[in-house]
C-alpha cells in the first residue's frame, strides 16, 4: 500500500480490523459450531425469529451469504494473504451440505428447505458457492441442482412447481418474481434486490457450462430493468409491475442491490453485450453521483434530505463504492469515477465505523409502496446486509 495516501491506508487498516474481528477472530461467529446449533445465530443476522429454535431460513441465507461472498472477495483480493478469509467461507458452505443415500451431494433441507419456494433472495447464496466452486466436489452438484431449479421448463420442484414457467413472464422481460410463497405475485413483482439474487448466479454458471441461451435471456432482463424501471431523475424505482405501476422510492439500497448485479454480471457476460452494459452502468452510476451527500456517503432515501429519520446509510453506500471500485478495475468506467468511491469509502470508516462496530444499517424496507424507510429503530449496528457489502466495498480497495 506504499503508493497509497496516509488517509487511504489508515482506512484500510480499519476495515481489515474490523472484518477480522466481525468473522475470522470472533468468539461467537463460528461458521460450524453456528451452522450445527439450531440455537446459535451469527452476530450479524437481525432477522432471526422467535421462538429459540431456529427455523431453516436462516443458516443459507441471502445476509449471511454477502458476508460470506464478502471475505471470498477478499481472499481473492490477496489470496497470499487471505487463506483464513477462505477456510472461514469452506467451512461455512461445507456445514450446509448433506450426502444423500445415492452419494449425491444437496444443500442440507433442514437448514436450506425454502430455497425452490420461497423467492429470489433465497438463491442469492448460489452465487458464493460459484465463487468456490473449484474447492470441493461437492458444490459442482449442488450448482447443478439450483440452476436446474431456475432455468428448466421441465423440472418440477419440491413444491410442484416449474419455477421458470410459473414465477417468469414475458411481460415482465422474463425477470422472475420476487417473491412466490404460495404461489400469490407480491404487489410488485419486480424488485431490483431480486435481480442481484438471482442473475450474478445465473450468469456465472451459464457462462461456466456454456449456456449462451441462458446468458442472453439475463442480458435481456438487465435491458427490461434499464429501460422499465429507470425514473426520469436519473435514479431506479425499487419495484415494479410495469414502467406506469412502480414502488416510487428511491432506496439507495435497492439501487446498490442492482448496482452489484451489474458488475457482477458483467464479468461473465459475451464481448457482444458489454458496450450496452457499459452505457447502461455509466448512467446508472452518473445519477446516483448527483445524490452523493457532500461527506461522501448516500442517504437511505437517496433523493430526499438528510435526517435522523432518512440517515446517511452504510448498506447503500457500500453497494456504490463497490460497483464504483470494480467498474473502473474492470475498465468499463473511467478513472474519474474512482474518486468519489474512495471518498465514500474513507467517510463510512471515519463517521460509522466505531470501536469495531459499523453503525447505520438499516434493516429492510418493504416495497409496497408505503413508507417504512425512515424508522428510527431499523437503524441497526453490524447488519449483514451492510456488513457484507461494507466488506466486498473493502475487497474492492484492497486492489488499489
Amino acid at each position: 500500500m506504499s503508493n497509497l495516501t496516509a488517509d487511504i491506508q489508515a482506512s484500510i487498516l480499519k476495515a481489515k480490523n474490523y472484518v477480522d474481528a466481525l468473522t475470522i477472530n470472533s468468539s461467537c461467529n463460528i461458521p460450524k459450531e453456528v451452522v450445527s446449533d439450531e440455537h446459535k445465530f451469527f452476530s450479524w443476522d437481525n432477522e432471526k425469529r422467535t421462538p429459540s429454535v431456529k427455523p431453516y431460513l436462516f443458516d443459507w441465507s441471502y445476509y449471511n451469504g454477502v458476508v460470506m461472498e464478502g471475505l471470498y472477495d477478499t481472499y481473492e483480493a490477496l489470496p497470499d494473504e487471505g487463506a483464513e478469509y477462505k477456510n472461514y467461507v469452506l467451512e461455512y458452505l461445507n456445514a450446509m451440505l448433506v450426502t444423500d443415500e445415492n452419494g449425491v451431494h444437496h444443500l442440507n433441507r433442514s437448514l436450506a428447505g425454502y430455497v425452490d419456494h420461497h423467492g429470489a433472495d433465497c438463491y442469492k447464496t448460489a452465487a458464493l458457492v460459484m465463487k468456490a466452486f473449484d474447492e470441493n466436489p461437492a458444490y459442482a452438484e449442488v450448482m447443478a441442482e439450483l440452476y436446474r431449479d431456475l432455468t428448466d421448463p421441465k423440472h418440477v420442484n419440491s413444491k410442484g412447481d416449474v419455477i421458470v414457467e410459473k414465477y417468469t413472464e414475458e411481460a415482465l422481460g422474463e425477470n422472475y418474481w420476487h417473491c412466490w410463497a404460495g404461489g400469490q405475485p407480491p404487489k410488485y413483482k419486480v424488485w431490483l434486490d431480486g435481480i442481484y439474487m438471482l442473475q450474478p448466479f445465473l450468469a456465472h454458471y451459464a457462462a461456466k457450462i456454456g449456456d449462451t441461451k441462458q446468458l442472453t435471456i439475463i442480458n435481456e432482463r438487465l435491458n427490461w430493468v434499464a429501460d422499465v424501471m429507470l425514473a426520469p431523475n436519473g435514479m431506479y424505482y425499487h419495484a415494479c409491475n410495469s414502467r406506469e405501476d412502480v414502488c416510487a422510492y428511491h432506496w439507495t439500497r435497492a439501487m446498490g442491490w442492482y448496482a452489484m448485479a451489474m458488475v457482477d454480471v458483467m464479468e461473465v457476460l459475451p464481448e457482444c453485450y458489454l458496450e450496452e452494459r457499459k452505457a447502461a452502468l455509466k448512467l446508472f452510476a452518473d445519477g446516483m453521483l448527483k445524490y452523493q451527500d457532500e461527506s461522501g456517503l448516500w442517504a437511505n432515501l437517496a433523493d430526499q434530505p438528510v435526517t435522523e429519520t432518512n440517515r446517511l446509510e452504510v448498506s447503500g453506500t457500500a453497494m456504490m463504492i463497490y460497483m464504483l471500485l470494480k467498474g473502473v478495475r474492470k475498465g468499463w468506467l473511467n478513472e474519474s469515477y474512482r474518486e468519489p468511491a474512495i471518498k465514500a469509502f474513507n467517510a463510512i470508516v471515519n463517521t460509522k465505523l466505531h470501536d469495531n462496530v459499523l453503525e447505520d444499517i438499516y434493516l429492510k424496507a418493504s416495497a409496497n409502496n408505503t413508507n417504512n424507510y425512515e424508522i428510527p429503530e431499523y437503524y441497526l449496528p453490524d447488519e449483514g446486509k451492510g456488513s457484507g457489502p461494507f466488506i466486498m466495498a473493502y475487497s474492492e480497495m484492497l486492489y488499489l
